[in-house]
């Protein structure tokens, strides 16, 4: 069942409209060319990815096939250089919490050029429950693949060109592994305020990190 697959999940179920936004984004798909692969209208597509439907058991099936084959093939460059493009807050970090990309989202936030944060530390620009959060990524097993996918929700203190600011965070953790075999995690995430924050801790039951194995 497509419930059971290594995809993002909120409130228990598979987040749908994350999913669907998040693959055509990253294959730089139109709303219209992902709508004819799926056999569906443009108008579903946009539905599907603002919540206000949720799509039919076929296009779950069909689009955790695209997912997990854009997951198998993509080589580290390709999908690097697509994190970059990325107009939201994403970044990828190794197992030592380096910085290897960072979207265009992330620059803006912090600040900063893309020069002057990739390749350093990820703790040298952010704080207190981010970085709780890739300890528990390591111990938990992320960088030897053991997690199909972390959750985390949190007060971010984010180390920006004008000083520090704090920022509620909602991220998705997931690893990608290189042709070298090498295991980074991708962190997508959004900036959220105090109302959502409240609404999304208690759609967790009080978890402010949650983790999916792979096995």
């Amino acid at each position: 069942m497509a419930q059971d697959l290594n995809l993002p999940v909120a409130s228990g179920k598979v987040n749908w409209p994350s999913i669907i936004r998040n693959f055509r984004m990253s294959k730089r798909l139109k709303q219209a060319a992902l709508a004819a692969d799926l056999g569906v209208t443009q108008a579903m597509i946009s539905r599907w990815e603002n919540g206000e439907s949720d799509p039919p058991e076929r296009v779950k099936r069909r689009m955790a096939e695209l997912v997990q084959d854009a997951f198998v093939v993509a080589p580290a460059p390709t999908w690097m250089d697509l994190v970059t493009l990325n107009p939201a807050v994403e970044f990828v970090t190794d197992s030592l919490g380096m910085f290897k990309a960072v979207s265009r989202g992330a620059v803006d936030l912090f600040g900063v050029t893309r020069e002057e944060i990739e390749g350093r530390r990820a703790s040298q620009y952010l704080g207190e429950d981010f970085t709780a959060a890739m300890d528990h990524l390591r111990d938990h097993g992320m960088f030897q693949n053991n997690l199909a996918f972390a959750q985390s929700l949190g007060s971010v203190e984010i180390n920006v060109a004008s000083g520090m600011k704090n920022v509620l965070c909602d991220f998705i953790h997931w690893p990608r592994i290189s042709e070298a075999r090498t295991v980074y995690c991708v962190h997508s995430g959004a900036v959220i305020d105090e109302a959502a924050y409240a609404r999304r801790l208690e759609e967790r039951h009080g978890e402010r990190f949650v983790t999916r194995k792979t096995f």
